[in-house]
């Protein structure tokens, strides 16, 4: 299991953080308030989830997401209530849905490499995916996304392994 860091710059927001995740059976191993603080810790780990302010004091959380080593994700709470998926970096709107919220870090934590990060093969994969999506189902771009995401959440597999199984379907 991954270690979760939590990088808040208001320590009762990150604390409130903390209990809701290790509430939930999830453990913190770190708390701190900036990026650098977060890229020093992440150095001495194999892999880990950061849950971030979507901007700390220092570096913004796509900052931060670019600069992880490989086998980290980042979830990013965004107060301008954006939802985003890109890279390894994951912004969920606040107010939080508890409940995706604490579904997205089980599956982060969950996984032994880094869930969103893809390679570009991948990343086509998933686009034609999401082509067909849009096509078959009548949606948008980024509601395909979202919908790949969900079903990715939802059976515990990366969203490129989904893809793949709607593209065999479509073969």
């Amino acid at each position: 299991m991954k270690s979760i860091i939590v990088a808040y710059p208001k320590k009762n927001s990150a604390m409130h953080l903390r209990n809701v995740l290790e509430n939930d059976g999830l453990y913190v191993s770190h708390i701190c308030a900036t990026g650098a603080s977060v890229l020093g810790i992440a150095a001495d780990l194999r892999s880990g989830v950061i849950i971030t302010a979507a901007v700390l004091s220092d570096m913004s959380a796509a900052a931060m997401a670019e600069r992880l080593p490989s086998g980290f994700d980042v979830i990013a709470l965004s107060p301008n209530g954006s939802e985003d998926y890109m890279g390894n970096l994951i912004t969920l709107p606040l107010p939080l849905d508890r409940e995706d919220f604490l579904k997205t870090a089980h599956t982060l934590v969950a996984t032994e490499t880094s869930f969103t990060n893809r390679d570009g093969d991948d990343r086509q994969i998933i686009s034609k995916a999401k082509t067909i999506i849009m096509n078959t189902r009548h949606m948008t771009e980024m509601q395909a996304h979202k919908y790949l995401q969900s079903q990715s959440m939802k059976n515990s597999k990366k969203m490129a392994d989904i893809a793949k199984e709607i593209l065999e379907r479509f073969d």
